[in-house]
């Protein structure tokens, strides 16, 4: 029983900011869960083919506008909410975007698309730094207004404290893509600065990102810039040639563990002292239907706090791996929402976590 001031954990959350999330580990207390209902097939368009399994090209390039496969995407849907239950279980307040429409064509002066996307994966177009939300401008333009399906979430934040930064809208017209490229470039150019807030992650007071077919030059110097001389942004390097999207590379799970892909992960020196744990081969049919991404979304996992993190049911060989590490695992279906691009890291936007800022990496003079 709880007297009127109510349960502790619950004065705690009170006594945090709206938006306070510094780290990829700290505990989590308030999080956004995407929704992929009235999701649709991306338009095409060719900085795709340097990420996008070459087995679902075709169908983006014939089915674009059209909504994704009913059955697939009820079972995803039920993924989702089974997720914000099982976060909700655990005491952590969870929050859903709007529901929009996806299958309606636009178009700006320069370029046409035959519809958005969904809103399923709010950490590719959102990033909380400690009490700022940074909105992203992604360069694929069936995502231009992807957003919209977590403005008001965005403007209740804002009024109840948090900084609000939304980067340049970007005019995505061709200059901005790279074609004809030699392999090895990436798919933007620096024409404007354009970003995947997934192409981030968040160590205290200091961000990693890495350059990808999504992400360039231009659009990192603006997030080092809008953040100021507090938080310190690097560049790493990964062995990915199909690159978007850091959080399939690299996984920090708790304060010196760091959860890696055996072949793309290249070692940095901000890591040194870090325990590394490559993770094991995902365990997904080969024949699952994928239409964005890697079977590696398996370490797409999300940290409760620095002992617990969420785990898709099937990956065994994870989960046996994190416990022998010493975390406890949260097993929770997920294999249809792989269908559709992401995991647990994916489909959520950790908006409120316990804690502060502080340094976790290893810099030159002990900064």
């Amino acid at each position: 029983m709880t007297n009127d001031a109510g349960h502790p954990d619950e004065q705690k959350q009170r006594l945090l900011p709206a938006v306070n999330s510094y780290t990829e580990w700290d505990p989590l207390r308030e999080v956004v869960v995407g929704s992929l209902l009235g999701g649709v097939f991306p338009s095409w368009q060719e900085s795709m083919t340097h990420v996008v399994p070459d087995a679902a090209r075709s169908v983006f390039q014939e089915q674009g506008g059209s909504p994704l496969p009913a059955g697939l995407l009820k079972a995803a849907e039920e993924e989702l909410e089974g997720l914000a239950e099982v976060l909700e279980a655990h005491g952590i307040a969870v929050v859903r975007p709007d529901a929009v429409e996806h299958q309606t064509p636009f178009r700006t002066p320069n370029w046409a698309s035959d519809g958005g996307l969904y809103a399923g994966m709010p950490r590719d177009l959102l990033m909380a730094v400690g009490d700022a939300l940074i909105e992203a401008p992604m360069s694929w333009r069936c995502r231009h207004h992807e957003v919209d399906a977590f403005r008001s979430l965005i403007k209740s934040y804002f009024r109840r404290g948090a900084r609000w930064l939304p980067a340049p809208r970007p005019q995505l017209t061709d200059e901005l893509y790279r074609t004809g490229g030699e392999a090895g470039d990436w798919a933007v150019t620096e024409f404007e600065p354009v970003f995947d807030a997934a192409d981030f992650l968040r160590f205290g007071r200091d961000l990693i990102v890495q350059r990808s077919h999504v992400t360039n030059e231009f659009g990192i110097d603006w997030v080092r810039r809008a953040l100021g001389p507090d938080f310190d942004v690097t560049v790493i390097d990964t062995d990915d040639p199909h690159a978007m999207h850091i959080d399939a590379t690299v996984a920090p799970l708790a304060p010196g563990k760091l959860l890696v892909h055996p072949e793309r992960y290249v070692p940095h020196e901000l890591f040194d002292g870090w325990e590394i744990l490559p993770a094991p081969e995902p365990t997904l049919p080969k024949d699952w239907p994928m239409y964005f991404c890697s079977p590696w979304v398996s370490m797409n996992v999300l940290s409760l706090d620095p002992e617990t993190v969420v785990v898709e049911r099937q990956e065994q060989p994870l989960i046996d791996a994190l416990t022998a590490w010493g975390f406890r695992c949260v097993p929770v279906d997920f294999r249809h929402v792989y269908t559709f691009g992401g995991s647990f890291h994916c489909v959520t936007l950790d908006t409120v976590r316990e804690g502060g800022p502080a340094r976790y990496l290893s810099r030159p003079g002990g900064r």
